[in-house]
């Protein structure tokens, strides 16, 4: 979005368009992490991390539900395209899982500071980003545990 583009958004008022932005943004980003996490569960070395990183795949597969339920509650009906997978180029287990546990702290990170400015718009909006933050949360320490049992000396 330019400036331009706000600024006529500022002027004329007319903020659900902000809104709808960084909702899709939201959505688009549990996307790829589900995905990641899902490539990662295929490629787990035993059925422990596999079971454990499908868990974190259905969690974070009921967070892009969540996103979508909030996106067409203020009428979008945006078409859910799933990014492309790409394991970073990562050779073992234990690199796959730090770059997902990255990608899920950017995530994260992006929503806490965007929340202030998206309940100044649209209050109504307050449980679903505690949903997604909490969420993310959860998916943050599932990753880090994953990882402390993959090398428990990369935690420290």
């Amino acid at each position: 979005m330019t400036w331009a583009e706000r600024l006529l958004r500022f002027a004329t008022g007319d903020r659900k368009p902000e809104v709808l932005d960084h909702l899709a943004a939201f959505q688009r980003g549990v996307l790829a992490l589900a995905q990641a996490l899902e490539a990662a569960a295929r490629e787990a070395p035993n059925v422990g991390a596999e079971g454990d990183l499908s868990a974190l795949t259905a969690a974070a597969r009921e967070l892009v539900t969540s996103m979508t339920a909030a996106l067409q509650a203020r009428g979008s009906a945006l078409p859910l395209v799933p990014p492309p997978v790409l394991n970073g180029a990562a050779r073992n287990h234990w690199a796959r899982l730090v770059n997902v546990l990255e990608s899920c702290r950017e995530l994260r990170g992006r929503v806490q500071r965007t929340t202030p400015r998206l309940l100044e718009l649209e209050p109504e909006l307050a449980e679903p980003l505690r949903d997604l933050s909490a969420g993310l949360h959860t998916q943050l320490l599932g990753l880090r545990a994953l990882i402390a049992r993959a090398d428990p000396q990369a935690l420290n």
